[in-house]
């Protein structure tokens, strides 16, 4: 095992591994999306956005068992694809995701250590702005339940009745095993499943609902270039983008950092 020595590297590393589920989806007739700050950087730059660590890809609930069986049969070391119960005893989040097991991003012993390319699913969700709210209360709660099952929580990190309150969510949620957990989150993100509804969300993005999409938008796609390939976004990416960053032509640096580069 070897860590990436430089943001140049890993965005080699992480846009064969793009390359793979590519191919992999297009061999399979599977529908997946460019998403969030790889979709930006796509759209704008035609590459990746400088500081991004990672890759972004959305799935459709309806194809996500799908994607998820094509990705266990064909991906070979040192890719894997692993879910959040993959992790057991331990728990990061509720985004599966494609990982290469042969290179680390720093120095530290924590969880989401290896080159990704995460999987945000994209549930049903109801007109309904009270069922909308409680169907984000819920899944909020579930996640925060989840915090007892980090491998370590640092309570430097937390002031006052914050650190309260982190002591008393992770307390409570020891009641409760992982596998319950993930049960608990999975059937609030499927509430609405076999329901006919006008939009959709990111159903396992770790701060909750971002913005409610057009049921359709995800019906048709558009090739963008990336790189030195083509790969899908929604044909109305300026519509999905806006709703979600507003001016998202404007660079800012944004999201969470996992990468630690040499110096």
């Amino acid at each position: 095992m070897r860590k990436a020595e430089s943001i140049e590297e890993l965005h080699g590393i992480l846009y064969d591994m793009l390359l793979e589920v590519d191919r992999i989806c297009k061999e399979n007739n599977i529908r997946y999306f460019l998403a969030f700050g790889t979709e930006i950087g796509a759209v704008r730059d035609h590459g990746f956005i400088p500081w991004d660590d990672d890759i972004d890809l959305k799935v459709m609930r309806e194809d996500y068992e799908s994607f998820k069986a094509a990705m266990k049969k064909n991906l070979k070391a040192p890719l894997e694809f692993v879910e959040p119960i993959d992790n057991k005893p331990y728990f990061f989040d509720f985004v599966p995701r494609l990982i290469n097991t042969e290179v680390t991003l720093s120095g530290e012993d924590k969880l989401q250590n290896h080159p990704a390319v995460d999987i945000f699913l994209v549930d049903h969700v109801p007109a309904d702005k009270k069922l909308q709210k409680n169907m984000y209360r819920k899944l909020k709660m579930i996640h925060a339940l989840t915090i007892s099952k980090r491998r370590r929580i640092d309570y430097k990190d937390y002031k006052g009745i914050q650190k309260l309150g982190i002591f008393v969510i992770s307390t409570v949620g020891k009641l409760f095993s992982l596998e319950k957990l993930i049960e608990m989150y999975d059937r609030q993100q499927r509430k609405y499943e076999k329901e006919k509804t006008p939009f959709r969300f990111t159903s396992n993005f770790a701060f909750g609902i971002q913005a409610f999409y057009d049921f359709d938008i995800y019906e048709s796609a558009t090739e963008v270039l990336m790189e030195k390939d083509k790969f899908p976004c929604p044909a109305r990416y300026d519509e999905e983008l806006r709703l979600v960053y507003g001016d998202y032509m404007t660079p800012k640096k944004m999201g969470i950092v996992h990468f630690e580069e040499n110096e």
